[in-house]
């Protein structure tokens, strides 16, 4: 099997871990990693990770692109990239005793002669993959029909697509009738409903009308929806809405859970697995991915 994701913001991911942090203190890391990253690059490295050929296509640039190409020769997949013009940023993620911080560089803009090597990129590989998943937002610089292009050629081509996308993005997509559309609580709700939702407010009150508001969309697109929401259970939408159990573990780093999970639905599901049971098995490896130290990684 052969699935091509798309990482249109990738990121040098460094993780540090502290016994303790003091604010305005010298802090020593206990622990520090480097890895390829983005949310596009989380999916393709879980996908190779799950034995699968697992192709990326992406943008890289500056002085460090030798140095990206390494961390992706060393995950297992193979990168299709133009050069982008721009430094590749850098995020960071601190861990503590007391949880989580991530530091976010946001991208720098693309050369807009970037898109043209992009788009040739993709329409030379996506006839060969059996499935398409595009995750996370466009740095600048790119054409805002770009990722439903991309949608609307591989579903001309017959290929399973799974999106991990928010906003207009999703909105443009979705008319091309993408098999699964994966996005957690608070980005559904205010991309379709305009609500504004904390990441780890109690949702429980939101399941009529999200319910309502995705038979809405599964009734007019035909496109599956698989809502994420942290700790809690899974809502689903096809042809019938059911929730699905998150499996409770003792967390070390929750960057790439999302991804992990759309990476290995997709699997799942081209493998002809039924979807309550995608669900299921795509949940444990999101949860391996939250025990691992590196984002995006079962190993």
């Amino acid at each position: 099997m052969k699935i091509l994701s798309v990482c249109l913001n990738p990121t040098f991911q460094i993780t540090m871990r502290f016994p303790s942090f003091s604010v305005g203190e010298v802090n020593r890391a206990q622990e520090h990693y480097l890895d390829a990253s983005g949310k596009g690059m989380n999916a393709a490295r879980i996908i190779s990770q799950l034995g699968h050929e697992s192709l990326l296509l992406t943008h890289l640039g500056g002085n460090r692109i030798e140095e990206m190409l390494s961390l992706c020769r060393k995950d297992g997949f193979t990168t299709l990239w133009a050069d982008s013009g721009s430094a590749i940023r850098t995020c960071v993620t601190v861990l503590t005793s007391e949880g989580a911080t991530e530091l976010v560089q946001e991208p720098f803009p693309v050369d807009p002669a970037c898109e043209k090597p992009i788009r040739a990129l993709f329409s030379q590989h996506i006839k060969e993959c059996d499935g398409l998943v595009i995750l996370g937002t466009r740095a600048p610089g790119y054409s805002d029909a770009l990722y439903a292009d991309f949608v609307q050629e591989a579903k001309a081509l017959g290929k399973f697509v799974l999106l991990d996308l928010k906003g207009e993005d999703l909105k443009r997509c979705i008319l091309h009738h993408p098999d699964v559309v994966k996005i957690n609580l608070s980005e559904a709700v205010h991309t379709f409903l305009g609500i504004q939702v904390a990441e780890h407010q109690n949702t429980d009150d939101l399941k009529e009308p999200v319910k309502k508001m995705l038979r809405g969309l599964y009734d007019q697109f035909g496109c599956t929806f698989v809502i994420s929401r942290g700790a809690s259970e899974l809502w689903v939408q096809n042809s019938r809405f059911f929730s699905s159990p998150t499996v409770k573990t003792e967390v070390v780093n929750t960057i790439g859970c999302g991804d992990s999970l759309s990476a290995a639905l997709t699997v799942q599901l081209l493998q002809g697995v039924k979807l309550q049971q995608a669900v299921i098995e795509a949940t444990k490896v999101a949860t391996k991915n939250a025990k691992s130290i590196h984002p995006g990684s079962i190993v």
